[in-house]
């Protein structure tokens, strides 16, 4: 049964938990069974996980009502069928560490930072602390007391939910005002830092850096220019842009001095998205095009 248990990821190894305390043989047994547990959700184990949950077993996950997943949720039919689901599908995991753990008697308790992205808006949550205290009693677990930054988690659920189209605007935003020191910082926001600009086979990709400094040599060359968006199409994590980009040099255009001459091209873009972040962008202009109407052919 490959479920969902989505806070643990398949590479936990709970055995390198350091801080770990002993105070007796029960102490050892209890941190031996929830560390069972923690295995067997970390694999996806629901065979396991039943077998290790007492049949009054409570898993307390308590938050903002706004989410789907918050509980009690009381008994194995419950936890199995309704919280897993909902709890699975809800969180994608980024990043997760199981820092400590220690336990007394019939008490046992795991420490550990993680991040995650909702799934349903896309947000990450950002990195934060989490917590949870294991009841064990036969060696079965009795109880499940989860504890997390509900706060960063439901921001990132209840958020609205990031629009890719919007995320690629910013591009042309920045294309039609050049010299916009606001274009340039939204752009640079909705771009991860190691995006870069494609436009042919060579190799020598355009930086961040290296576009913005184009920007302000297109604004001071091509004043009136205009990057129009005339049709967007999205398709999983990419949005492709048919453009017209239009206007008139103050100067030598590539080489050409139009004297005053306008252009008219259209343009092809490809940007990928991951996370509400566009990481590259495959592009052609027809320059070619543009310097023609600048020499009046």
């Amino acid at each position: 049964m490959k479920f969902i248990y989505s806070i643990l990821l398949a590479g936990l190894v709970v055995t390198s938990i350091t801080g770990v305390t002993h105070a007796d043989e029960q102490s050892d047994k209890t941190l031996k069974v929830a560390e069972s547990f923690l295995k067997a959700a970390g694999s996806g184990d629901g065979k396991k996980l039943n077998e290790l949950m007492s049949d009054d077993f409570v898993w307390h996950n308590e938050g903002d009502k706004r989410i789907p997943w918050i509980g009690p949720w009381e008994g194995k039919e419950k936890v199995m069928g309704t919280f897993m689901p909902a709890f699975g599908a809800g969180l994608k995991v980024t990043s997760w560490s199981t820092d400590y753990s220690f336990s007394k008697a019939d008490q046992a308790v795991f420490m550990g930072s993680m991040s995650a992205i909702a799934n349903n808006t896309g947000i990450d949550t950002g990195k934060f602390t989490w917590a949870v205290r294991v009841h064990v009693e036969d060696d079965k677990v009795k109880s499940w007391n989860w504890m997390e930054d509900s706060y960063a988690v439901s921001k990132a659920y209840n958020s609205k939910p990031i629009d890719n189209k919007e995320t690629v605007q910013t591009f042309y935003d920045l294309l039609s005002n050049p010299s916009s020191a606001a274009a340039a910082k939204t752009f640079s926001m909705n771009t991860t830092d190691g995006w870069e600009s494609i436009g042919n086979y060579s190799g020598k990709n355009k930086s961040k850096g290296a576009f913005l400094g184009q920007m302000g040599y297109f604004a001071k060359l091509i004043p009136d220019l205009k990057w129009n968006v005339e049709e967007m199409i999205e398709e999983g994590n990419r949005v492709i842009v048919r453009s017209r980009a239009t206007g008139i040099p103050a100067g030598p255009l590539f080489g050409v001095d139009g004297k005053g001459k306008g252009f008219d091209i259209m343009t092809i873009d490809i940007h990928t998205i991951e996370n509400g972040k566009i990481t590259m962008t495959y592009h052609i202009e027809d320059w070619s095009g543009a310097l023609q109407q600048l020499k009046g052919k």
